[in-house]
């Protein structure tokens, strides 16, 4: 029997307009924008992946991450060992420095094969049981009035856990928004706080001071600090009586193993568009639970491919603690939703 290469790719790109702008202390956006790749094998089967650039986060665009899979790592795959697994993905790891959506979209395509390869589910394949997993939804920025409709909205829809976005905005404000927020939707509604890097230290300890006192139903504050002051990170966990979360201070194995060993955060945020894909989460993961360090699996503005990725990849480790998978629930209609996974309330399932 011939042995299992790749033989070719196919890069394709998508836009799915958002049901309305989602706005964050780093930019705004109107649309899913992704580049799929779809990996084929020479003897027929074939996996899809897909990767949305973030130009403040990963310092991507859509076009350049077209042009890097076009230009370099599809050209260096194909032709190589499909059942060469590891060194097939230490290839792909190898082929640029950075570049960790376009990495990630040929990353889950090849997981997306293998499984197809294995006849199992990508959860399977991961190690886990196929389950639905329930996700929060993210309140992006905007006017109190409209954050605090929006969260009882989306309540009303079904959501448990809501995510708001702050930064941009005088402290005392943002303060006041959130406690407004929390007496509209009730406490028994967990709130995540997602600063995306705006605060200081000093500003983050007077709004933990304040929800304290307030005693609001925080489930944990997201990066408030700039990605590289880990020794301001490390206060933070120290002295915050809310847990600190890291995001865009973790983006491979390397980082979350400084995050830890300096007592930087109580969670981490791992996202495949930051990490290059799941063989690297899956290391981030495992390291974290060792620490006894709960984890949160994040998205971009992601497209149904790289979401259903990451909603296996959940479902998969209970080190998973939390979901942010909620931007196909933004989009107005993605055709291809259908094949992938079914949206209940506040519950993905995936599809066979």
């Amino acid at each position: 029997m011939s042995e299992l290469v790749i033989r070719d790719f196919k890069i394709m790109t998508k836009n799915v307009p958002l049901k309305q702008p989602f706005i964050t202390a780093l930019h705004r956006v109107d649309a899913i924008q992704a580049v799929k790749v779809k990996v084929i094998l020479n003897n027929g089967i074939f996996g899809i992946g897909s990767c949305t650039p973030n130009e403040k986060v990963t310092g991507d665009t859509l076009t350049s991450c077209r042009q890097i899979l076009q230009e370099v790592i599809c050209p260096a795959l194909r032709g190589q060992s499909f059942e060469n697994w590891e060194e097939l993905l230490k290839k792909l790891k190898e082929t640029i420095q950075g570049n960790t959506p376009a990495k990630a979209a040929v990353e889950i395509a090849l997981y997306d094969a293998r499984r197809k390869w294995f006849q199992v589910s990508l959860c399977q394949l991961l190690g886990g049981k196929p389950r639905p997993v329930m996700t929060d939804y993210t309140i992006s920025i905007g006017q109190p009035e409209a954050m605090i409709a929006q969260a009882k909205k989306m309540v009303s829809e079904g959501f448990t856990d809501l995510k708001i976005k702050l930064g941009r905005q005088p402290l005392k404000e943002e303060i006041s928004t959130v406690e407004a927020i929390s007496d509209a939707v009730g406490s028994n509604i967990d709130l995540r706080l997602d600063i995306n890097q705006d605060w200081t230290v000093k500003k983050t300890m007077i709004a933990i001071d304040q929800w304290h006192q307030a005693d609001l139903n925080i489930a944990f504050i997201e990066q408030p600090l700039p990605a590289q002051d880990l020794a301001g990170m490390s206060f933070l966990t120290a002295h915050s009586c809310f847990p600190i979360m890291a995001d865009e201070s973790v983006f491979s194995f390397a980082d979350a193993a400084k995050l830890l060993q300096m007592h930087a955060c109580d969670y981490l945020n791992i996202k495949l568009m930051k990490t290059g894909g799941l063989s690297e989460a899956e290391k981030i993961n495992a390291l974290a639970e060792l620490y006894g360090v709960k984890t949160m699996v994040g998205c971009m503005i992601e497209s149904v491919e790289s979401i259903a990725a990451a909603v296996a990849f959940a479902a998969a480790h209970h080190n998973v603690g939390f979901v942010d998978l909620d931007s196909i629930f933004m989009a107005d209609q993605d055709p291809e939703l259908i094949n992938y996974v079914t949206l209940k309330r506040n519950e993905i399932h995936l599809k066979a």
